[in-house]
C-alpha cells in the first residue's frame, strides 16, 4: 500500500464520530462551500431508470449544471423550476466532449433565500437542438433535476 493510500486509509477511519451523523457538518474553515454540480445524466424527465432520483441539496450552497453544448443552446424554465434562482452562465470551449457538442455550458444557480429544510424543488432545462448522442439521457431535450433541500443547522 502507498503512504498516500495508507493516509487516506487512516483519515477515513479517523471519521469514526460522523458514521452516525446523517448529513456531515458545515466547514469550520470558513472556504466558500463547493458547489452541488450536476451533468446530463442527473435527468429524471423522461427517464423511466429515473424514478424517484432526487438530489439532496444543502441550504446555503451554491448550484451548477453542466451540459453539452452546440448545437444545443439551452434554456432555463423558471417557469418550470421551484426553489432555484438563474445566477449566469459561462460556455467552456471543449470540442467532442460528448459526441456531436462543441462546448460545455455551466450554468450557476442558488437556492431560492426562502426555502426551509424538507422543501423540495426542480430545475429545468430545454433545448430545440439536441444531438442523438444525448437522445437517450435528456430524451426530447428536456433536462430536470428534482431536489430536496436539507438544511442540518
Amino acid at each position: 500500500m502507498t503512504r498516500l493510500g495508507l493516509a487516506l486509509l487512516l483519515a477515513s477511519l479517523g471519521t469514526g464520530a460522523f458514521a452516525e451523523t446523517r448529513y456531515l457538518p458545515w466547514p469550520e474553515d470558513g472556504a466558500a462551500p463547493r458547489p452541488y454540480i450536476f451533468t446530463q445524466q442527473h435527468n429524471v424527465e423522461n427517464r423511466p431508470d429515473a424514478e424517484g432520483r432526487v438530489q439532496l441539496i444543502r441550504k446555503g450552497y451554491p448550484l451548477q449544471v453542466q451540459l453539452p453544448g452546440n448545437p444545443a443552446i439551452w434554456s432555463f424554465r423558471a417557469e418550470e423550476s421551484e426553489n432555484v434562482a438563474y445566477r449566469g452562465r459561462t460556455m467552456v470551449y471543449s470540442p467532442n466532449r460528448i459526441a456531436g457538442t462543441e462546448s460545455l455550458l455551466v450554468f450557476d444557480l442558488e437556492l431560492s433565500p426562502e426555502v426551509r429544510d424538507g422543501d423540495e424543488g426542480r430545475i429545468t432545462f430545454t433545448t430545440d437542438q439536441l444531438p442523438s448522442a444525448l437522445e437517450r439521457v435528456v430524451p426530447g431535450g428536456v433536462f430536470v433535476l428534482r431536489f430536496t433541500v436539507i438544511d442540518p443547522g
